[in-house]
């Protein structure tokens, strides 16, 4: 026997199921300081149009935070939108705020905590129509001077923050 030959092209309608169709990828390196407790659009933001209804998006992000306040505590939120619906927030589990990332120091007159957030959520959006994926973040505790800095890690450092969109066949 010999081997086996397809004839015509590969296309996405060939592909087993959870087969990857395209995959989009950026990036902002702008620091976004939010100080107030309304989620406010962290820069982080991509589109993909899926080839079907049935497609799933993988979004991968992530993203550098620094939070800080001259208090004992602070805790920050990231929340991930489609266009404008919230798809995805940790946060709403816990009732005394948003707790994505945080530190409590008791005791300590200011408190500072970097790091990189990352994280991942499978969304069915149901279109072929473009969708935009984007984060918000916000501070937890925004009196003595508390805010929260995305893309940054340091005082002066700008530092990518990345986000992955991934169309699965559904």
């Amino acid at each position: 026997g010999g081997a086996n030959a397809i004839s015509g092209s590969i296309t996405s309608s060939n592909l087993p199921t959870g087969s990857v169709i395209q995959t989009v990828q950026a990036t902002t390196t702008t620091e976004t300081s939010v100080s107030s407790t309304t989620y406010t659009d962290t820069t982080l933001t991509a589109s993909i149009t899926p080839s079907s209804t049935s497609s799933k998006i993988l979004v991968i992000v992530q993203q550098g935070m620094d939070i800080s306040a001259n208090t004992n505590s602070q805790y920050a939120g990231i929340r991930l939108l489609r266009g404008s619906t919230v798809i995805f927030d940790p946060n709403t589990e816990n009732s005394t705020g948003p707790i994505t990332i945080g530190m409590n120091a008791t005791g300590a007159t200011a408190v500072r905590h970097r790091s990189i957030n990352a994280f991942s959520y499978l969304d069915t959006p149901s279109t072929t129509s473009q969708v935009t994926y984007k984060t918000q973040g916000r501070p937890y505790v925004t009196s003595n001077s508390g805010n929260v800095r995305f893309q940054i890690d340091g005082a002066t450092n700008d530092q990518a923050s990345i986000i992955t969109l991934m169309e699965i066949k559904g």
